[in-house]
């Protein structure tokens, strides 16, 4: 009988709708399986690595299927549960099954194809026909066998080399092939032993020793050192790493070589783990007050009736503490912990923690990891002693979970939380309630100021609300002040950023040893300069917004595309030398404390000054050892700190933050300033916050000065409800991008149009947003409203009368974003 031919529905990593089938060679019918990742030919060149997501067989009815051109796993590196849990996120939140892949898969664990040339198979030598540059390429591509564009450009010193490639192939010397790159490595280091002859034979060694002692002292002094650190016993000789050993002989490497090569000493390579393991070195189990028992218990009450809680806490509550104990109790039981947080780079005090109570069983991951760390961590997940613990910001959710019990959602508000760009466009909040929900797991929500949605669930019954409403210790909330900004300008007290009231506490707090932490939401030194005389502003040629001025590099820059110029001596339109500075960023706040305080120790935390790997922990670090006496920064300094000796925080700009074109922006405003106060006084003292504004009596800074939640969730629903906002709609944004701004407009329309036609929907737009154009395509909005009970109906109407006008002659040119939930 005829073995059955077999086939496999592959996901690949692009952004192309559809259901790829290929066919399986009959060598591979035994490797297959579900979520086993193999090597397709996708198109005419291109080579990806998919994923199998089922295995059947079932030929394709309206093509040949291609054969699979190679299984990559010996098991599979994608669990079933993720499959389910992908193909949820592609039909939720609109998008493909690949692009889901692509955001899922850490970059190591996808084999790459790169474009190369290779010599044509009817190539006969002959180089008469070419000039000099031709030849010389094509003898280059003979003596390597296979040469990427860029090789051969670095070779004739040439940009672009396309048209001399073509011209080659065009005359049959050349062609193109595809080349597979492994993108990950395991890293190895070099390992030394005493050879095992002479490990095994004692008298051997000392006769060596004696000949060595005469003839080659430093050789001797290696071999020494080396039996010194492998411990040699009876037990024999342990690897020594070779690094370790030239540590302690820094003037050795000659001498070792000798060794090696007399084979005295063995050299191995072995494989070594990127990732840090530490030991537990908590001494005691942790200890929790009256308040914090009473809430893990209602914690635990609330999973036993519902899948979610809201754990409620304020600032410096203890909330970290009760998620301790909660994975403590379900590590007695063998269950996996999810420990999520939107900026991992910026809690290091969270890492720390947990590794101090359950070390080695603690696991990280998160976008500042290196990709090889980032797939030893997937791979560490995948095998039979995963983390038990897994600690990671949004992308977290993807990992390949054996026995995932509870997902913890730390500062659940963030907007961190929120993949905008590219798809799938997720909020890893509401996504770990699902996954949890797959998975049998239960979830923690925990803030001290809960997004209105989050507390909106936990009111109507639909989570289960625990609330912690006094500080740990006894320790008393901040003091909020606000600073009247209308009559510092108007005596002109105020030229700086920084207002005669606010530098005056400051002054105290130092006087007093105290630290200041100051919160500005804008970095760069000024948001544009302008001409006095004429007006002009300089704008970004690529995108419609102005170019903010850094003055630690003295250039403009365009935060949306990366834009940079140097700093005008002179307007550009009308030649006039006086350029003024203008809005406030943090470095302008940064400079005018060195003014102030010359004897201040100031340091800025922003995404300028955090670009590096270890940045981050290296400020907050100093921070926490007084060694910094005031931290500037971005909302980075909002986010999950807990310092000690913090008796001062300042809002540079509370307007700033109010006057934002978002239906969001009191709550977000109500958060980053209730967050950022948070900081002040945290033991044993009361805290100072100062808040400056032009608004003083604005409702939501009288809201923050009480620390009512409660009346900003109030406030917030009422004109939600009225204007028909998120908690009471679901909201769909559709964003067009073209190159051509008369194009787009006609494409949006059409858009637009074919939408209203649609039943139980409110469609708005299209709209011109904030930032009109970026990298040259310009933007326009349409935004959907839709009913929570018929959302996954209308979504399904949404998307067919999408497909059916990308086909149309006018949208062909035009880019279609579809952003479900967006924030």
């Amino acid at each position: 009988m005829a073995e059955e031919t077999l086939f496999t529905d592959v996901i690949v990593p692009l952004a192309v709708p559809g259901r790829f089938t290929y066919r399986v060679p009959r060598d591979m019918v035994h490797k297959v399986a579900v979520g086993v990742r193999v090597l397709v030919q996708f198109g005419k060149r291109k080579v990806y690595t998919g994923v199998i997501s089922a295995v059947h067989t079932d030929p394709p009815t309206d093509h040949q299927a291609k054969y699979l051109m190679d299984v990559l796993d010996a098991r599979p590196s994608v669990s079933t549960l993720q499959l389910r849990y992908w193909a949820w996120m592609s039909d939720y939140y609109m998008c493909t099954a690949g692009e889901v892949l692509q955001a899922a898969l850490p970059t190591g664990l996808k084999l790459s194809s790169e474009q190369v040339v290779c010599i044509h198979p009817d190539f006969d030598g002959d180089l008469t026909d070419m000039d000099l540059t031709e030849a010389a390429v094509v003898e280059a591509v003979q003596a390597e066998g296979r040469m990427t564009l860029e090789q051969i450009a670095a070779m004739v010193h040439q940009q672009s080399v396309q048209r001399l490639v073509s011209a080659l192939i065009v005359k049959r010397a050349l062609m193109y092939a595809e080349e597979v790159e492994e993108r990950y490595r395991p890293r190895t280091e070099t390992y030394l032993t005493l050879s095992s002859q002479l490990a095994a034979d004692e008298d051997a060694l000392r006769a060596l020793f004696d000949r060595m002692e005469k003839k080659a002292p430093k050789q001797l002094d290696a071999l020494m050192r080396l039996l010194h650190l492998s411990r040699l016993g009876s037990e024999g000789t342990q690897p020594v790493a070779q690094k370790e050993l030239l540590r302690e002989l820094p003037n050795g490497a000659a001498a070792l070589r000798q060794l090696v090569e007399k084979g005295i000493v063995v050299k191995e390579d072995r494989e070594v783990s990127r990732l840090t393991a530490r030991d537990a070195w908590a001494t005691e189990g942790i200890v929790l007050n009256e308040l914090q028992s009473e809430a893990l218990r209602q914690v635990e009450d609330a999973l036993a009736e519902k899948d979610v809680c809201l754990l409620h806490g304020v600032t410096s509550s203890g909330k970290t503490e009760i998620y301790i104990r909660l994975i403590e109790n379900l590590l007695e039981k063998n269950g996996q912990t999810l420990y999520m947080l939107p900026e991992i780079a910026l809690t290091a005090q969270v890492v720390l923690r947990l590794q101090k109570h359950f070390g080695r069983e603690v696991g990280i991951y998160h976008s500042r990891m290196t990709d090889p760390e980032r797939v030893e961590v997937w791979q560490r997940m995948n095998s039979n002693e995963p983390f038990k613990v897994l600690l990671g910001a949004r992308s977290a959710l993807f990992l390949p979970f054996a026995d995932l019990r509870l997902i913890i959602v730390d500062e659940e508000h963030d907007t961190s939380y929120k993949q905008h760009d590219p798809a799938p466009r997720y909020n890893a909040r509401d996504s770990a309630i699902v996954l949890a929900r797959m998975a049998g797991a239960k979830v923690v929500l925990g803030s001290a100021t809960p997004a209105v949605e989050t507390m909106h669930n936990a009111r109507q019954g639909k989570y289960g609300l625990v609330v912690l409403n006094q500080r740990f210790g006894g320790a008393q909330l901040p003091h909020i002040l606000t600073i009247d900004l209308r009559p510092e300008r108007k005596a002109k007290r105020i030229r700086g950023p920084l207002s005669v009231p606010l530098i005056d506490s400051i002054g105290q707090a130092l006087a007093q040893r105290e630290q200041v932490i100051l919160f500005q939401n804008r970095r760069g030194f000024s948001s544009f300069i302008q001409c006095e005389q004429c007006a002009h502003v300089p704008q970004c040629t690529r995108c419609d917004i102005s170019l903010t001025y850094h003055k630690y590099s003295h250039d403009l820059r365009c935060h949306y595309c990366g834009y940079t110029a140097a700093m005008p001596r002179e307007c550009p339109s009308c030649r006039s030398t006086k350029l003024l500075t203008l809005g406030i960023g943090t470095e302008q706040v940064e400079e005018e404390l060195n003014i102030q305080f010359p004897n201040a120790r100031v340091v800025r935390m922003d995404l300028d000054t955090t670009r590096a790997k270890h940045a981050h922990h290296r400020i907050i670090q100093e921070f926490e050892q007084q060694q910094i006496d005031i931290l500037v920064g971005t909302q980075m300094v909002t986010k999950g700190l807990d310092f000690s000796h913090v008796g001062l925080v300042g809002v540079v700009s509370a307007d700033q933050l109010l006057r934002q074109p978002d239906f969001r922006a009191f709550e977000r405003a109500f958060q980053l300033m209730a967050q950022v106060s948070g900081r002040a006084g945290r033991r044993g003292r009361q805290g100072l916050v100062l808040i400056q504004t032009s608004e003083p009596m604005h409702p939501v800074i009288e809201l923050v000065k009480q620390n009512d939640h409660a009346g900003l969730m109030l406030h917030e629903l009422v004109q939600r409800k009225t204007f028909n906002y998120p908690p009471f709609v679901r909201l769909v944004q559709i964003t067009l991008r073209h190159r051509e701004r008369d194009a787009l407009d006609v494409a949006a329309r059409i858009v637009a149009d074919q939408l209203r036609q649609l039943p139980g929907m409110q469609v708005l737009g299209p709209e011109v947003p904030p930032v009109g154009r970026i990298r040259n395509f310009y933007l326009r909005n349409i935004l959907l409203k839709i009913g929570i009970a018929d959302l996954a109906a209308r979504k399904q109407l949404v998307a067919d009368a999408l497909r059916q006008l990308r086909t149309r002659t006018e949208l062909k040119q035009c880019l279609i974003g579809i952003d479900v939930d967006p924030m």
